[in-house]
């Protein structure tokens, strides 16, 4: 029996993969809503606004790498979801990548992306309800779960490794897990701080520090620690 959690609500499913587009449709319906599937191609992303509003929708649930078979849309699926994130609409990514992405194209857009659904160990109808919904609350209602909070944490620059075609910054910080490296694009900090970025520099930005999983990290507002933050490191080491 469908659930009614997500009642009344129109849902847009972009997915290159015909196959794996009718099975998101097939789950969101069973969710309650109204599945709108995406055949493509897709709007540009700054046509995405007037696409959704034309077609009603409420909320949005994308694949990661939306060209893979055919070109389907010019942009990746954690672009489109940050983008409906920045308009108000909540919106749920689905990866079979996460691994391979996390440190990429995933954390480039991490801080606007709600909620993310692994495929294919937890795609299914209960994990996309409950994502859909968690999504739904951050971004309407201002509602995030601890684990999506920010803090203002402080953090070590190890090294700066080359991924593909992007520079990777990896950092420690023991405001999370002072055992393991995360890693994020050097794109994410501000140009004008770029230079000083090498091993050995500290930073600041807000971190979701209460995320158990490094792939669920985010990092944003990057800025450079002052003499009188660097004096007090030691109190911002502790969790919150």
């Amino acid at each position: 029996m469908p659930s009614t959690a997500l009642a009344n609500r129109r849902i847009a499913i972009f997915e290159d993969n015909p196959r794996n587009r009718e099975r998101l449709s097939d789950m969101v319906t069973r969710c309650g809503a109204t599945a709108f599937p995406v055949i493509g191609p897709t709007p540009r992303l700054n046509g995405l606004k007037t696409f959704l509003e034309h077609q009603s929708i409420q909320m949005v649930v994308c694949d990661h790498h939306l060209s893979q078979q055919r070109d389907y849309a010019p942009f990746l699926g954690a672009q489109a979801v940050a983008e409906c994130y920045r308009l108000g609409i909540a919106g749920v990514l689905v990866t079979a990548f996460e691994n391979t992405d996390a440190e990429s194209s995933l954390r480039l857009f991490r801080r606007r992306i709600p909620a993310l659904v692994r495929s294919p160990e937890d795609l299914d109808r209960t994990h996309l309800e409950s994502a859909l919904l968690s999504a739904d609350r951050e971004v309407r209602e201002n509602n995030p779960p601890q684990e999506r909070i920010p803090y203002r944490t402080i953090m070590t620059v190890q090294r700066i490794e080359t991924l593909r075609s992007s520079k990777v910054v990896k950092v420690m910080m023991s405001q999370w897990d002072s055992a393991q490296e995360v890693g994020f694009p050097l794109d994410l900090v501000p140009k004008k701080l770029q230079a000083v970025v090498k091993p050995g520099s500290m930073l600041i930005a807000e971190v979701n520090i209460g995320a158990a999983r490094q792939e669920d990290l985010y990092f944003d507002k990057f800025e450079l620690p002052a003499a009188d933050v660097l004096k007090k490191a030691k109190t911002l080491f502790i969790r919150p």
